[in-house]
């Protein structure tokens, strides 16, 4: 594990630029694909529930685009026929070919993965998780609707 050069820093400037690093890395490793971050993450989605409709997607991925770049996201991989949306629904679906993708995509995604777990245990992972939820939780708690 690498040292903390400092400690001072806040807990926000951490997590801002853990995800800025995140994005940064993930899109340049899946540029080959010709997906960004959150492409994959809507491919990863809908890969792993089977079906979901737009209102659970972007709920899960509103803290990263808004609603506009949303639909234009959605719209572009409907265009690319790696998602489709069930007539009279809103719920979406990999295509066979989105199928195909997502197992390419997978491939280069576990790369990174790697490359950002290492010197971490699964342990260190879970609580760190266990540790922002907590927080958000929290945080959530007071802020008003």
């Amino acid at each position: 594990m690498t040292e903390v050069t400092n400690l001072k820093l806040p807990i926000g400037y951490w997590l801002k630029r853990a995800d800025k690093v995140l994005t940064i890395q993930i899109d340049q490793a899946q540029a080959v694909h010709g997906v960004s971050r959150t492409e994959w993450q809507i491919l990863n989605l809908l890969k792993e529930n089977g079906r979901a409709d737009r209102e659970q997607i972007f709920a899960t991925l509103c803290t990263f685009v808004d609603e506009t770049q949303f639909q234009e996201i959605i719209n572009h991989l409907i265009e690319r026929g790696w998602i489709d949306e069930a007539v009279g629904s809103r719920e979406l679906q990999l295509t066979e070919a989105g199928q195909r993708q997502h197992e390419r995509i997978f491939a280069t995604q576990k790369e990174v993965r790697q490359r950002a777990m290492q010197g971490i245990s699964q342990d260190e992972y879970a609580t760190t998780i266990r540790v922002l939820q907590q927080m958000i939780e929290n945080l959530s708690k007071s802020v008003s609707r």
